[in-house]
């Protein structure tokens, strides 16, 4: 489930956990804490290239969990997001839980735990408009056990660096890998400019590696505009991202989407694209409808995606 607004580049580089969620209590004077939460209902209607069709149930239910004390010159925190989803062809629910703790002051802010990565933050995020639908991304570390510092602005210009170090689990030594991910922003009051690079250190090749530049901006008080460049590096061979996307608030909702030009180097290029509209019944309640053209050539590969769904928010 997607929980982050769209055309995300606007919301502050550093994602402050302490201190966002819906409702908060204060547990003394220098200590409060909060909870939020999501609950998502989806239909998805699949094709492939061979013109067989796959239908799909789901709903899912996220609830975060957290707590901030306040000192004389910073605040530390702590937070919990709880995961559980729920497919129409799997009668089980899985669990996921997702850690993170963190000092933020004027120096910025620190974080251990499960953050996001601030390469996907700032460049895949861009064009992440949708529920369901969406835009390729370039291959990125997954977001687990990281040790983040998002730097403070500086009259609009900020950086924000990430690290993790894991063991690979071969032979009896072992050895320790380490991934890292950099990202500098530019915030000039109609939107922002970023850059972001990961060396793609866990698992993967030496050589591995993604880096890219965004930028969203507005045209009117309504509508929102994204750019995208990627260039991805797997065992030596390149892939190409480069992404338009726009979203405009009609008022009860919006009207969201994106096109996508992938390029590698090996194989055939594609363009893809997607769009879709939400409606809101209630405040923090909507519903939507998405479509996503795939533009692939295998016959076993996804061709085209139609989704209907609701979200409410608390």
């Amino acid at each position: 489930m997607k929980n982050v607004s769209k055309l995300a580049l606007f919301v502050a580089a550093g994602m402050v956990s302490a201190g966002v969620q819906a409702a908060t209590i204060d547990i003394r004077e220098d200590t409060t804490m909060g909870i939020e939460g999501e609950y998502a209902l989806s239909y998805q209607t699949e094709e492939n290239v061979a013109g067989d069709s796959t239908d799909t149930l789901s709903g899912g239910f996220e609830l975060g969990i957290g707590a901030v004390r306040s000192f004389d010159n910073f605040d530390a925190y702590a937070e919990i997001t709880l995961e559980t989803s729920v497919a129409s062809d799997d009668d089980s629910a899985t669990e996921a839980a997702d850690q993170v703790i963190g000092l933020e002051g004027d120096f910025g802010q620190v974080e251990f735990g499960d953050s996001d990565g601030v390469y996907e933050d700032l460049i895949t995020d861009s064009l992440d408009l949708f529920e369901d639908a969406g835009v390729a991304g370039a291959d990125v570390t997954e977001n687990n056990s990281m040790l983040t510092f998002y730097g403070p602005s500086m009259n609009g210009l900020s950086f924000n660096f990430q690290t993790a170090i894991e063991d690979d689990g071969e032979g009896d030594e072992g050895s320790a890998e380490q991934a890292i991910q950099a990202t500098i922003a530019y915030d000039f009051g109609a939107g922002a400019v970023h850059a972001g690079y990961d060396d793609r250190g866990l698992n993967a090749d030496s050589s591995d590696e993604t880096l890219g530049v965004a930028t969203v901006f507005g045209l009117g008080a309504a509508t929102e505009i994204a750019l995208k460049y990627e260039a991805e590096t797997v065992s030596d061979e390149d892939t190409d991202y480069t992404g338009l996307g726009l979203a405009y608030d009609y008022g009860m909702g919006s009207l969201y989407g994106a096109v996508q030009s992938v390029s590698p180097d090996v194989g055939s290029s594609r363009t893809e694209f997607a769009m879709g509209v939400d409606y809101s019944l209630e405040d923090d309640f909507k519903v939507y409808g998405e479509y996503q053209d795939f533009d692939n050539d295998a016959n076993d590969a996804a061709d085209s995606l139609m989704s209907f769904g609701l979200v409410y928010n608390f």
